[in-house]
């Protein structure tokens, strides 16, 4: 059976990256593709803020290079809008959005997943669920709690994703998985800095529901963003992938934003 090239990167916020490196953050990328010709892009949240900027953004760069599939689950970001529920419809319209269902890869290889969101699973202790939900601290409120409008609290959210994903891994039980999230699926990933200021802002990482789900069902390679730190390791039994673009200046190693790609997207082989 013929290998399978998948690239995969995260957290790229297109427009802060373009506003910061006066650089078309998109045409440098679409370089790198030209350069490599993965057959699929996984693309795990964060591609910029709000819905329609996203959908724009995927429908090119998948109209660029018909021959990747481009694959995409969303962030927080991306969902920025008056209706958060709202924003989620108008990003399945991109025939790559993994929420619309598991795309099988060949015989073997499945990926299932979505953009996912967060339920206090990682807070730290001596808060209430309420301040968590409220999402400030001092004079700090986490930007979801202004952009972000969901119908339902936070918790209700991920357990509508958690009810989702559980189906389509069920369904695809046996298979080899490739599951991805935006939001962060392990304690292990989240950074604890034993500073109130930064720790009380890890609730908002992600769910360990969504690793839970991966280890019952057995899922091989688990790739997801949000955290802005990269990491490529085997954790419980599967191989785990964060590989976040993240914001220039402070969280790149290279100040060309040529240079910062090519070196930054990871390629894996099935």
């Amino acid at each position: 059976m013929i290998d399978l090239k998948i690239a995969i990167l995260s957290d790229i916020h297109e427009g802060l990256n373009r506003k910061n490196t006066g650089t078309d953050i998109m045409t440098v990328l679409k370089r790198w593709i030209e350069a490599h010709l993965p057959d699929v892009f996984i693309i795990s949240g964060d591609m910029t803020a709000g819905p329609k900027k996203t959908l724009d953004l995927l429908n090119q760069l998948q109209s660029d290079f018909p021959q990747t599939r481009v694959l995409f689950v969303h962030g927080n970001h991306d969902i920025y809008y008056e209706d958060s529920k709202t924003s989620y419809e108008i990003l399945l319209e991109f025939p790559g959005n993994l929420g619309s269902g598991p795309i099988e890869l060949n015989n073997d290889w499945v990926i299932i997943g979505d953009g996912g969101w967060y339920d206090y699973t990682f807070g730290v202790k001596g808060y209430t669920r309420e301040q968590f939900a409220l999402g400030k601290f001092n004079k700090f409120t986490w930007p979801d709690k202004l952009y972000a409008n969901w119908p339902g609290q936070d918790q209700d959210e991920t357990e509508r994703y958690c009810e989702k994903l559980e189906g389509w891994l069920s369904a695809y039980s046996g298979k080899n998985i490739i599951m991805v999230t935006h939001f962060v699926p392990f304690p292990k990933f989240v950074i604890y800095k034993d500073d109130p200021s930064w720790d009380f802002f890890n609730a908002m990482m992600g769910s360990s529901r969504f690793g839970e789900l991966a280890v019952k069902y057995g899922v091989k390679k688990y790739i997801f963003g949000h955290i802005h730190r990269r990491y490529h390791e085997q954790y419980k039994g599967m191989e785990i992938i964060c590989n976040p673009l993240g914001y220039y200046p402070h969280e790149w190693d290279c100040e060309s934003v040529e240079e910062e790609i090519f070196s930054r997207v990871k390629v894996i082989e099935i």
